[in-house]
């Protein structure tokens, strides 16, 4: 696949990255940065950011969690190129590695499954890239008693306009792609995309439930690729794949978004 010259390859990816510790009692811990590390790696100008305004740990949010606590946390993603040099549609991915407290890919399908139980999509959450403080009606944060499980299964863990890539997907690395309303998976200059909303843990977990999860985090990536000069999607992430593979994309410290 030829492309224009400058912009043949372009690759950025965002990491921000959370923890989530089992303590003593019916209780857990959840601890995060407080800021989102941003790594850029790119060969051309297109440009993306990834932030979760409503995820302040100052605030303890996410702290001394228990069955029936909710907590927002909002990983979004925003195409922020310039327009200098005119449209810079792209196509983006997230990825949610599962690690344990040492950062290695959690094993355990039982743990796992729980982990998958506790992350949430609520369409009413109005907060967004730049916009803290947002709100929701159906899972509403420090709500008491909390939700059920027969509450939360009405709610997606993702969000609808991004779709599972089976294909790349691992039993600890859930890869999901943005589709778009209309399908294409365009991200264009100025729009963002929220992939879940919530934390939530089920009421009905018992202390069994609670040890078996355990320590762990959720590592969220944000990766995208130019869509000018590619037939579809599709083809675009198999470049993608051959660059981070080969390792020929340069990497440029872009430091810390709150």
């Amino acid at each position: 696949m030829k492309m224009s010259r400058g912009k043949r390859n372009v690759l950025f990816a965002g990491v921000l990255s959370c923890a989530m510790l089992f303590g003593i009692g019916n209780t857990m811990a959840y601890f995060t940065e407080n800021s989102v590390q941003t790594n850029v790696f790119t060969t051309g100008d297109l440009d993306i950011g990834l932030k979760e305004p409503d995820w302040n740990p100052n605030e303890n949010d996410g702290k001394n969690m228990y069955p029936g606590y909710t907590v927002y946390k909002n990983p979004t993603v925003k195409n922020i190129t310039s327009d200098k040099n005119g449209d810079e549609p792209c196509y983006v991915r997230m990825s949610v590695d599962i690690l344990n407290s040492q950062g290695t890919p959690i094993t355990d399908d039982q743990a796992l499954n729980l982990i998958y139980k506790t992350i949430y999509f609520d369409k009413t959450f109005t907060g967004g890239y730049d916009k803290k403080e947002g709100k929701a009606t159906g899972l509403i944060q420090d709500r008491i008693p909390g939700y059920n499980l027969a509450q939360l299964a009405a709610y997606p863990m993702v969000n609808p306009l991004w779709t599972k890539d089976t294909a790349r997907s691992t039993a600890s690395k859930l890869v999901f792609n943005y589709m778009g309303a209309k399908g294409d998976g365009i991200l264009n200059i100025g729009e963002e995309s929220t992939l879940f909303t919530n934390i939530a843990i089920p009421t009905d977990w018992n202390q069994t439930q609670m040890q078996k999860v355990g320590n762990y985090q959720l590592k969220v990536t944000a990766q995208a690729i130019q869509s000018k000069g590619f037939a579809t999607q599709s083809e675009a992430y198999r470049m993608l794949d051959e660059e981070i593979k080969g390792g020929t994309l340069q990497e440029i410290n872009r430091g810390s978004e709150n």
